[in-house]
């Protein structure tokens, strides 16, 4: 191997997007999955005493058993909607739902705010990312410290809501590489080209704005940050 291919290959490496991933805490859980499987459970108890206890049993007892373990069933499943894996790192902030991904870069990112115990992500399309902060308090503070460093313009959260977060640590997340990141058919904010082919794309390294490789200015036209080489293929 020649010294220039393993330059080549080392600087590959190094610009590797990464992101760290979020998983809920287990500890917390809606209102719903908590009444809800309540109530299925005592409906389902019920039931079952109603049908092969009681004598004679009630007419009725069949239906409350189905009623109560469909209830709670319903809850188990929808206990915790809204909480998925959140991935935040080089390429923004995504939710992660089986191998399907929901992510708004940081550039068009419009507004970070908080309403109703939960962390809203508002993108200038109008996609909507939503972290419960009790679920999803290390997410949240990254998010908020992420948001900070490099779209400073969009927070919209009061300080007192940041101290009450953790503080983010190095070690918090898992680390992996950056997913489902789509840059087909986005518009080079330099020239307003269309990007038509992934290699044809560079991307800022603070708010992974889209530029196409013969485009890319000295600065980010979005966050001011050096481009030039500093931009990233993918």
């Amino acid at each position: 191997m020649t010294m220039a291919h393993k330059r080549s290959k080392k600087r590959g490496i190094q610009h590797r997007r990464r992101e760290r991933r979020f998983v809920p805490s287990k500890t917390t859980t809606s209102g719903f999955g908590f009444w809800g499987g309540m109530a299925g459970s005592l409906l389902l108890g019920a039931g079952v005493y109603a049908a092969w206890i009681r004598d004679p049993a009630i007419p009725y007892a069949a239906l409350m058993v189905g009623a109560g373990a469909a209830l709670f069933v319903l809850a188990l499943v929808l206990g915790d909607v809204g909480t998925a894996p959140v991935r935040i790192g080089d390429a923004g902030v995504a939710l992660e739902r089986g191998t399907e991904f929901t992510r708004i870069p940081w550039c068009d990112l419009k507004r970070v705010y908080v309403a109703k115990g939960r962390l809203i992500a508002q993108a200038e399309d109008g996609t909507t990312l939503s972290l419960p902060l009790r679920a999803h308090s290390l997410a949240a503070a990254w998010l908020l410290s992420e948001t900070v460093r490099r779209v400073p313009e969009v927070m919209d959260v009061k300080p007192s809501v940041v101290d009450a977060l953790p503080k983010p640590d190095p070690g918090d997340g898992e680390s992996v590489v950056v997913q489902a990141l789509q840059v087909v058919g986005r518009h080079c904010a330099a020239s307003g080209e269309p990007i038509q082919f992934e290699r044809d794309a560079r991307l800022c390294p603070r708010c992974a704005q889209v530029y196409g490789r013969n485009h890319v200015p000295r600065k980010c036209r979005t966050c001011g940050a050096d481009l030039g080489e500093a931009a990233v293929a993918l």
